[in-house]
């Protein structure tokens, strides 16, 4: 998402679905703390200090890493990773234990994305591919698409002044006077759906009784899969490294992560 705002509508769709996703999120998570006997008034705190917290760091990171030139893009895994570091020192100071409050956000932090993700999908970020025209030009690979999918989508447009219009419009898809963007794939719809269905899916595993930090190895471990796999079909990310972009390399360490530490561990403790 970007942090910019029209001075003439501060009450927008997407900052509906974005305070919705919260207000989701902040009740199921206080809801697996309590089953899990942690006070409900811990997630009451956690909620906002991980939320600004994670906003500022996210900032921070956007600002060092891509600078402010076209708008400051606050980044999904900046903010989450900078919101868990925050988590970690809060339980530090309470005495709580640090896995457990993982996996009690962790299923409730994917059904507030699912519920943004739709936000996107009214706003026009977080756009997709060009749904089958042709495109050329040195922006080609990242606006491409699979031939998969060719005639199976029909694709969304956006009006002028969105996100995938200007883009269109610089690359010279379409003329100063369209009406709208070419039809791109509605990559936010797709991903809400399979989040859902990961939330369904994960939410019959009983983690309560399974070791602390199982559900968010698992929960990380999902998102990063089908992540990694629909950036393949966004727009909005620069390819960096050969075909990735820097959203798969993100999701490639998080994997690699949850592999490698339980390795580590045991090398440390032998």
């Amino acid at each position: 998402m970007y942090a910019h705002f029209s001075p003439q509508s501060w009450v927008t769709p997407f900052g509906l679905m974005f305070i919705g996703a919260i207000l989701f999120a902040w009740i199921l998570a206080r809801r697996n703390a309590v089953s899990v006997d942690i006070d409900g008034s811990h997630v009451d705190l956690l909620v906002p200090l991980v939320i600004v917290t994670g906003l500022i760091g996210a900032t921070l990171i956007a600002l060092a890493t891509e600078g402010a030139h076209h708008g400051v893009r606050v980044r999904l895994f900046g903010l989450v990773g900078t919101g868990a570091i925050a988590m970690f020192i809060y339980s530090r100071f309470c005495g709580l234990p640090f896995p457990r409050l993982l996996d009690v956000f962790a299923l409730p932090t994917l059904g507030g994305l699912m519920i943004h993700r739709i936000g996107c999908y009214m706003a026009g970020c977080c756009w997709g591919d060009v749904v089958s025209q042709p495109v050329e030009g040195p922006l080609a690979a990242q606006v491409k698409t699979t031939s998969l999918l060719s005639g199976v989508v029909q694709g969304v447009q956006y009006p002028p002044g969105s996100l995938p219009y200007e883009q269109h419009l610089s690359m010279g898809l379409i003329g100063p006077g369209a009406l709208a963007s070419l039809p791109v794939h509605p990559v936010q719809i797709y991903e809400a759906v399979v989040l859902l269905f990961i939330v369904l899916l994960l939410s019959r595993l009983d983690w309560r009784r399974q070791a602390r930090g199982m559900l968010t190895v698992l929960t990380v471990c999902a998102y990063a899969l089908i992540r990694f796999a629909l950036e393949y079909l966004r727009a909005d990310c620069a390819i960096v490294i050969g075909n990735l972009t820097i959203t798969q390399l993100q999701c490639l360490m998080l994997l690699a992560t949850v592999f490698l530490l339980p390795r580590l561990q045991r090398s440390v403790v032998s």
